[in-house]
């Protein structure tokens, strides 16, 4: 029963919403972007799900984003979003709600026109030495966090792989004065003492 009521919650809710997600990074000194669609349906009669051992309940199976991977969107009877990372692993959450995880593609999108700025240790350092950042709380979480002020943006996410858990940092500046505020704090963290 707990099942039939989370699909057609569901599928009142979000089901047929529709939207892509901007997203830009640097890698190498070169700026990538790209663009995904998002698919808020399930498959009806169907819709694969299964029972969640570990944590009780269930979880079935969403259309979720529009790209070729081996792991599937799940939601989960509790509310959380999540995957299995290859299509065979126990239930993974990613999210703690649909609402969260919208949220945090909305961000994506508006800050993929804004400056991303190269990934690594450096930049994770330095972005404890911005000022001026707000958390965002209806687009982070636990493993996903967003902080923003009018010039700069952080993203701080977990990565799915259970064996080497990493953090990973991404940073976007608007504006000249966004820019100089990030590359204060590298030059900064880049004479810190380690």
């Amino acid at each position: 029963m707990e099942l039939i009521i989370r699909l057609e919650g569901f599928e009142q809710r979000f089901g047929g919403l529709r939207y892509e997600v901007r997203h830009s990074w640097v890698v190498g000194g070169e700026r990538y972007e790209t663009a995904r669609g998002w698919e808020y349906d399930h498959l009806g009669v169907n819709t694969q799900a299964w029972q969640d051992p570990r944590r009780g309940g269930w979880y079935f199976v969403w259309t979720g984003e529009r790209v070729s991977k081996p792991c599937r969107d799940l939601v989960h009877t509790d509310g959380s979003v999540g995957t299995d990372v290859d299509g065979g692993s126990p239930y993974l959450p990613v999210a703690p709600s649909i609402p969260h995880l919208i949220e945090s593609h909305a961000l994506t999108d508006a800050v993929a026109t804004w400056r991303p700025w190269p990934m690594g240790n450096l930049t994770a350092s330095a972005v404890a030495l911005l000022d001026g950042l707000r958390e965002v709380p209806e687009a982070s979480w636990h493993s996903s966090r967003w902080r923003l002020s009018d010039a700069v943006a952080v993203m701080d996410c977990g990565g799915w792989d259970r064996v080497k858990p990493r953090r990973l940092t991404r940073v976007w500046s608007r504006d000249d004065a966004g820019y100089r505020q990030v590359r204060a704090a590298l030059t900064a963290a880049a004479r810190k003492p380690t």
